[in-house]
């Protein structure tokens, strides 16, 4: 929970360039998007990604989040320079009618039992 606010989570994900364009970032990103509004109750979701990373920048644009700010130098680069990061978010009053909201998803607690 990096967004700084006990009522919102932050997805991250990383995908080994041997499965890129599989859908798999999409998938786990909606099924995690899901969890955050269903299960925990938050108001808000928010996905960082580096704007260079194109691939990354459209996880959250498929799933209905909107890009909210692209923060100058906020971040740190593998090689130690300063690096821009978009920020997406996705509010729970536009979750409902987000794609993010028709993925299929069954999450159970630590028992086995359905939660959704």
């Amino acid at each position: 929970m990096r967004s700084g606010s006990s009522d919102a989570r932050e997805i991250g994900y990383w995908i080994h360039a041997d499965h890129i364009g599989k859908g798999l970032a999409t998938e786990s990103t909606a099924a995690l998007t899901n969890v955050a509004f269903v299960v925990d109750g938050v108001s808000r979701v928010e996905i960082r990604c580096d704007p260079a990373n194109v691939r990354s920048a459209a996880v959250p644009a498929k799933l209905g989040f909107t890009h909210e700010a692209t923060l100058r130098r906020a971040g740190i680069a593998g090689d130690g320079s300063a690096r821009d990061t978009m920020v997406w978010t996705l509010l729970v009053e536009e979750f409902p009618s987000s794609p993010a909201a028709a993925a299929e998803l069954s999450a159970f607690d630590a028992l086995g039992r359905r939660l959704v």
